[in-house]
């Protein structure tokens, strides 16, 4: 994982070398959007560089929070994770734990996998968007919601998958009675208990939940995050938490990992994170977090950054955070890329002046 996270653009690992604690890997992730110009939009004249060379793993069971302001790719990373987006580069390593997958190899690439095999692999990945509101077909039933993804992958009869879908319900807090509802009968936070439910459908063994409770009231958001830590106890779950709040994300994960403008620029273990944070970006951040004690509220230190995110179609040269950053060098920062560098036992971070800083 050294080599992997050192140089990106490296050479790709052999697949078989994918240790057998870790459910997925991601190798130096791409995805550029063209920006066409031109009649009928036909030149390519740039290119937006959503993800840049992301590298990281999430082990069986645990939880990775993906962090990052709006605009710096995390969702766009969950997608092409998944093959929603088709990633312009790099690699998606997924081991597959069923016995029964159809003679797929015990490893799989997703990012180059067929249509077939993409087909096969999804009933082990699934993911809950952030909006309830609009992930939700007004038009189908809470029945047919969730066992859509029976029927897909042609699970079970009629009256089975009726059975495991009030089943489903009963285990994310909704009542069995509900299936002939539609959506707009619930509220926020039933709805997304129904996305939920829908994810859990195929019995997948990675769940992506791409800011799940943003859109929801905080007491709303507190039950939510029980149900998902409950459901990762019970049955084992591997999850990919996206979230730009940092005190949701230090209660529900193992690890985080800090993205800015397409890159990676800090992965810890959550306290180790939260306590002792290395890069400049993730102290500004971690700055920003209230904290429900009077005294060091008043006390703690503030760090403001100047200036706005710069653009994806023209990023900075060298470290994407030198613009923005108190402690940039000029001729250093500007000209060089930090690599990510494993600084600490398991603690990597993207910088050419790490520092530990006391934010109180």
């Amino acid at each position: 994982m050294t080599d992997m996270l050192e140089n990106s653009s490296g050479s790709v690992p052999h697949v078989g070398e994918l240790p057998s604690d870790v459910l997925i890997r991601i190798d130096g992730l791409v995805k550029e959007f063209p920006i066409k110009r031109g009649v009928f939009f036909k030149r390519q004249v740039g290119a937006v560089q959503a993800v840049s060379g992301v590298s990281f793993e999430i082990k069986a069971g645990e939880t990775l929070g993906l962090v990052g302001e709006s605009g710096s790719g995390k969702s766009t990373t969950a997608r092409c994770v998944l093959r929603l987006l088709e990633p312009t580069a790099g690699a998606v390593y997924f081991q597959h734990t069923r016995d029964d997958s159809r003679e797929l190899p015990p490893i799989v690439d997703i990012a180059t996998a067929e249509k077939d095999t993409l087909r096969i692999l999804r009933e082990e990945m699934q993911i809950v968007f952030q909006d309830p509101f609009a992930s939700l077909n007004p038009r189908m039933t809470v029945a047919s919601i969730i066992a859509e993804p029976l029927i897909v992958h042609g699970v079970g009869t009629a009256e089975e998958r009726l059975s495991k879908v009030k089943e489903l319900l009963k285990t994310v807090g909704l009542s069995p009675e509900h299936t002939n509802r539609y959506p707009h009968e619930f509220s926020g936070g039933q709805r997304q208990r129904i996305g939920v439910a829908r994810a859990l459908a195929l019995n997948p063994a990675l769940i992506i939940l791409d800011e799940p409770v943003s859109a929801l009231d905080v007491s709303i958001q507190a039950q939510v995050l029980n149900l998902l830590a409950d459901l990762q106890e019970d049955l084992g779950l591997t999850y990919l938490f996206i979230a730009h709040d940092l005190s949701v994300v230090r209660h529900i994960s193992d690890r985080v990992a800090v993205m800015y403008l397409g890159k990676l620029v800090e992965i810890a273990e959550r306290d180790n994170m939260y306590e002792r944070p290395m890069h400049p970006y993730t102290h500004a951040l971690l700055s920003a977090v209230p904290i429900p004690d009077p005294d060091l509220e008043t006390h703690r230190k503030r760090i403001i950054l100047e200036g706005d995110i710069p653009s994806p179609a023209d990023p900075p040269a060298a470290c994407r955070f030198h613009t923005r950053c108190p402690k940039a060098v000029p001729g250093k920062c500007d000209v060089d890329e930090p690599p990510l560098l494993e600084l600490e036992p398991g603690h990597w971070a993207a910088c050419h002046f790490p520092e530990i800083q006391d934010l109180f």
